[in-house]
């Protein structure tokens, strides 16, 4: 299990002491073989270590569908279909109007300028 540190409610330290009598810093990251309950409202639970029949989540909304106009490079972007590239680089002010263009004209203007 993973854990981090936290200060509990109006306090600007853990109030957890390591080795040596110091304590130990706020964001510090452990991992432990089981939950110190008796730290309680010191520390968050990052992971608990167990990731059998578990499905990772993914934000649908991050996957990129249909044309869209990304940064390929500083100053530079491209067009592209289902997040791969499908033209060639042009300057921000070069494709300011592609997205007001209908799915058609979109299509079209992809297909004259196809990466070399």
């Amino acid at each position: 299990m993973k854990i981090r540190l936290k200060a509990p409610s109006g306090l600007s330290g853990t109030g957890i002491y390591g080795k040596g009598g110091v304590e130990m810093p706020v964001g510090t990251e452990l991992d432990v073989k089981e939950e110190p309950t008796g730290w309680a409202g010191r520390y968050d639970i990052l992971s608990d270590g167990n990731t059998k029949g578990k499905k990772a989540v993914v934000n649908p909304a991050s996957a990129t569908t249909g044309y869209a106009v990304t940064e390929k490079s500083p100053g530079w972007h491209v067009v592209t279909k289902d997040g791969e590239i499908a033209t060639k680089a042009f300057r921000k002010e070069d494709l300011a109007e592609f997205d007001t263009m209908s799915d058609e004209d979109k299509a079209a203007f992809v297909d004259l300028h196809k990466p070399e």
